[in-house]
C-alpha cells in the first residue's frame, strides 16, 4: 500500500510533462458591414503537431488549412463564407499569423463563432480572441475565452458601436477560474514545489503553514505582473523556478544532517562557475542575476546550521520562492491578457482557481502522507530522502536547461 501511494504521488508530479509549453492561440476579430474578419496568431511548436503539416518550411499554410476546417462561422443557421482561404501574415519570432475574411448575409444578425481549432489535439488548449467592431476603440473591444468544454459564442451589434458577446461577471469567474486550475494542474514545476513542502514540513500542520505562506507570495506577484505593474525576465523567473525546487529538496536532507551550511558553499561556488561559463559563452542572463544567488546560497547556508533553524526560516523562505513562482503563475495571464473591464473578476477567479488546483494536490497528500514520509521497515527505504534527491535532480535539470541552454 505505501509502495502504491508513492506511485500515486509521484505521477501526479510526472504525468503533465509538456505543461510549460502551454498551448495557447490568439485572434482578432473586426466586424465589418457583412464581413467579419479574423487574425489568428499561436506559437509556431503548436503548429508543428498539426496533421496538416507536410514540411515545417511551410507553417502557415498548414495552419490556415487548420483554421478553414475546424473555424466556422454561422448566422441564422447559414454557414459564413470564408473568402480566399487565410493568408500569411508578419509575426514575431516563434509565432505563425494568419489572416482571413468571412462573409456573412446581414450586418447586424447575431453570428454564432464555432471555434475547434488545436482543441480536439489538446485538451487543456485556451483560446483567447478579441472583438470589436470596425472603427470602435479598443477599449471597447470584448475579450472571451475559448476552452475544450466552451467552443463556441454568439455576437452581435451593441449599443454605441460595440459588440455584444453575452458576456457577463460570473461567466469571467467561470472562464478565469477554469483557467487558473488548469493552470495548476498541468504545472509540473509548481507542483514539484509543493511536494518539496511537503517533504520539509513533514506533518500536515507544518505543510498548510507553509503552502499558504506560498500562497501569499505568488498572489502578491500574481497580481502585480498580471497587472502590468512589474515586468520581470521570463528566462530568470523561470530558471528560479526550477533552482527553488533544487534548492528545498536537497535542504531537506541537508538540514537533518547539519550540512547546511557546507552545501550553501559548494552551491555557492558552483554557481560562480556557471556564471563565468555563462559570461564566456554570451548568456543573456546578467552578472547582477549570478551575484544574487551566490549571496543568497552563502547567506541562506550559514544562517541553517541546525533542523531548528531549518525550520524557523521555512516560512520567509516559502514567501520568498513563492514571489518567483508568482510571475510564473502570471505567465499566462500576461500572454492572453485579463479582460479591460473586469480586471479585478479575472484575476480573483484565476488565483482562486491556483488555489483550488493546489487543494486538489494536497488533498490525496495529506491522506497518504504517513506512509510516503515514514521509513518501510522491511527494507530500510527512507522515502523521503528519495523523493527529495529525486526533486533535487529534477529542479537542477530544469535550472540548467532554462538558464544556461
Amino acid at each position: 500500500m505505501r509502495a502504491a501511494a508513492l506511485l500515486f504521488f509521484l505521477t501526479l508530479l510526472v504525468a503533465p510533462a509538456t505543461a510549460h509549453n502551454k498551448s495557447l492561440s490568439f485572434s482578432e476579430w473586426v466586424w465589418a458591414g457583412k464581413e467579419l474578419n479574423v487574425s489568428f496568431t499561436t506559437p509556431a511548436r503548436d503548429v508543428t503537431l498539426l496533421p496538416e503539416v507536410e514540411t515545417e518550411a511551410d507553417l502557415s499554410a498548414a495552419l490556415g488549412a487548420h483554421l478553414s476546417e475546424y473555424l466556422r462561422l454561422s448566422q441564422v443557421n447559414t454557414p459564413c463564407r470564408l473568402k480566399q482561404g487565410f493568408e500569411k501574415q508578419t509575426a514575431r519570432t516563434g509565432y505563425i499569423r494568419v489572416q482571413g475574411r468571412f462573409a456573412c448575409f446581414s450586418e447586424d444578425a447575431t453570428i454564432t463563432i464555432h471555434n475547434h481549432g488545436f482543441f480536439n489535439l489538446a485538451s487543456s488548449h485556451v483560446h483567447f480572441a478579441r472583438i470589436s467592431m470596425a472603427g470602435s476603440r479598443l477599449a471597447d473591444s470584448n475579450e472571451i475565452l475559448f476552452t475544450a468544454t466552451q467552443r463556441s459564442l454568439a455576437i452581435r451589434p451593441g449599443a454605441d458601436g460595440t459588440i455584444d458577446a453575452s458576456s457577463n461577471a460570473i461567466d469571467t469567474f467561470e472562464n478565469y477560474l477554469s483557467l487558473g486550475i488548469s493552470h495548476i494542474l498541468s504545472g509540473y514545476d509548481h507542483l514539484a514545489f509543493v511536494a518539496c513542502l511537503i517533504l520539509i514540513a513533514r506533518t500536515r500542520k507544518r505543510a498548510i503553514w507553509l503552502v499558504t505562506g506560498f500562497t501569499i507570495g505568488h498572489s502578491v506577484t500574481l497580481a502585480l505582473a498580471a497587472l502590468g505593474l512589474v515586468n520581470a525576465n521570463a528566462l530568470v523567473v523561470e530558471a528560479l523556478i526550477g533552482g527553488s525546487i533544487a534548492f528545498v529538496a536537497a535542504e531537506s536532507i541537508m538540514a537533518r544532517r547539519g550540512k547546511m551550511p557546507a552545501f550553501g558553499a559548494g552551491l555557492a561556488m558552483a554557481l560562480f562557475i556557471a556564471s563565468g561559463l555563462a559570461a564566456f559563452f554570451g548568456n543573456p542572463v546578467s552578472l547582477a542575476v549570478w551575484a544574487g544567488l551566490i549571496l543568497f546560497c552563502l547567506c541562506y547556508g550559514l544562517a541553517i546550521e541546525t533542523p531548528q533553524d531549518a525550520a524557523r526560516y521555512a516560512p520567509l523562505l516559502t514567501i520568498a520562492f513563492g514571489l518567483i513562482h508568482g510571475f510564473g503563475f502570471a505567465g499566462l495571464l500576461v500572454d492572453i491578457g485579463l479582460p479591460s473591464d473586469r480586471l479585478l473578476t479575472g484575476l480573483l477567479a484565476f488565483n482562486i482557481g491556483v488555489e483550488l488546483g493546489q487543494l486538489l494536490i494536497l488533498v490525496p497528500v495529506f491522506i497518504f502522507g504517513p506512509y510516503l514520509l515514514d521509513e518501510l521497515p522491511k527494507f530500510k527505504i527512507n522515502w523521503a530522502d528519495i523523493a527529495a534527491a529525486a526533486l533535487t535532480a529534477f529542479g537542477t535539470y530544469l535550472f540548467v536547461s532554462r538558464l544556461l541552454v
